[in-house]
């Protein structure tokens, strides 16, 4: 059993302190805080419901319990053994109705640390988690420098794979296939190589990789557009697409248009044939065998990322005023995607996206690595959807938790360690609700040599 408040399920603090350890007179345990609370708005009669068995307590028959150890009182999960148990006791007290509205825990369930490698990019997928780097190399002749590659159930290892003949510059999962794991991984050198992993009963196979040359030129980003079908940018001026599996060389997708492009980053699908990315730091559409548009742009600022949500069509922009420096103050804008009819320089009829404010994510201005990648998961519980982002604020080392919802609220905050070296938060699967009322999103927190793995549970 874990060794957690019965109310909140967080750890408890040392003695004479806020949550400090209380037990009732039918021995179960709580933090002071929690148990005073809970006294206070279920006092019926002098008394109240014990909020795990029912009994009757009055509190003057609670307690203090002293002399508990701080070792124990910072012991850690065995994920394995009480991932179930803590969910478990978190669906019973809501049945109970133990819990308020907007209650919410984070119980990280796993972690794996990357020694002596420095994770340089990553994307996760249907509970998978994809890693590539380098290893620490300390000559300074990069051809003698190895770089890894690594695919993850959690946390554990299903993929790994060691290249020394070019650098990564880009990865992606295949995020609309369920039957295999797969995903590409371009090269500085130009290099596209695509590898299926089968599965068998959520087993994996044996790898089948195929490989694609593009002219010496860099591979800046990788998406897909459905099963086998791939979308990469490359150099500073090309974007691809080539069918896994058939035999066909790559084709242009922007076929027959004049246009003077720039390096194309962070592509995104929209559908098979709209693709989001960043170019001279604005947002473009590119619509196949159709001339880019801008999508969106700020003045005196520049868009680093964004995350993009097929589900509930909006887009998560990380922006920051225009510097050459490798770490900036940036902020977060969260937009709505839509599409209205207008008109060419032809007098064409034309149909395309737009983007339109939802609202600025308050407090956030802090530094961050250039590329990090913020969280925008969505759930749709019959005509109902549920939006939440996840963003870091350093300046005070805790996660926000934003219920989109509800006019951007801040819902939680959570203290987070070595914050200031996280370079992303991404949702790990598709969100679920629990007992139509208890919303569990398993997020994965990526840092440079390690990544983490929790669930947040959200009473709604």
């Amino acid at each position: 059993m874990s060794f957690v408040c019965a109310i909140c399920s967080n750890a408890f603090t040392t003695n004479d302190t806020e949550h400090a350890l209380y037990s009732t007179k039918c021995g179960h345990l709580m933090g002071k805080s929690c148990l005073e609370r809970w006294a206070r708005r279920n006092s019926n009669q002098g008394g109240f419901s014990c909020p795990v068995c029912r009994e009757p307590v009055l509190y003057r028959d609670c307690h203090p319990i002293y002399d508990i150890p701080e070792e124990l009182l910072k012991i850690r999960f065995n994920y394995s053994e009480d991932e179930k148990h803590i969910e478990d006791d978190i669906l019973n007290r809501c049945i109970l109705g133990t819990l308020e509205k907007g209650s919410s825990f984070l119980i990280e369930t796993g972690d794996e640390e990357i020694d002596s490698e420095s994770i340089k990019f990553f994307d996760v997928h249907n509970g998978f988690i994809l890693i590539a780097g380098n290893e620490n190399c300390l000559c300074e002749n990069s051809d003698f420098c190895k770089y890894f590659l690594k695919v993850y159930k959690g946390v554990n290892i299903i993929y790994d794979r060691i290249f020394v003949s070019s650098n990564f510059t880009a990865v992606g999962f295949n995020k609309f296939r369920k039957d295999a794991v797969e995903f590409c991984v371009g090269f500085e050198n130009g290099v596209l190589q695509c590898i299926v992993l089968p599965l068998t009963n959520g087993v994996p196979g044996a790898p089948n990789e195929s490989v694609y040359y593009n002219d010496n030129k860099r591979i800046n980003s990788i998406c897909f557009l459905k099963k086998g079908e791939i979308v990469y940018s490359v150099g500073k001026c090309n974007i691809f697409y080539v069918y896994n599996d058939e035999t066909d060389w790559k084709k242009d997708w922007l076929k027959n248009v004049d246009i003077k492009l720039n390096t194309i980053t962070n592509l995104n699908s929209v559908n098979d044939h709209v693709l989001l990315g960043i170019m001279d730091g604005k947002i473009y559409v590119f619509e196949k065998n159709k001339t880019p548009y801008v999508f969106y742009s700020e003045e005196n600022t520049e868009v680093i990322n964004f995350t993009y949500d097929s589900v509930a069509d909006m887009i998560l922009i990380v922006k920051s005023s225009q510097s050459e420096s490798n770490e900036k103050d940036v902020s977060h804008v969260l937009g709505g995607v839509s599409k209205i009819f207008d008109y060419d320089n032809a007098g064409n009829r034309r149909e395309i996206y737009i983007s339109y404010p939802v609202g600025d994510l308050q407090n956030i201005a802090y530094r961050l690595p250039k590329k990090f990648k913020p969280t925008l998961t969505s759930t749709k519980d019959c005509e109902r959807y549920f939006i939440y982002s996840f963003v870091p604020n350093v300046e005070n080392g805790k996660l926000q938790v934003h219920f989109v919802n509800d006019a951007l609220k801040v819902v939680d905050r959570r203290k987070i360690t070595c914050f200031d070296r996280c370079k992303g938060i991404f949702a790990l699967g598709e969100s679920k609700l629990l007992l139509s009322k208890v919303l569990k999103i398993q997020i994965v927190l990526m840092y440079e040599t390690e990544f983490t793995i929790s669930n947040y549970y959200s009473l709604i």
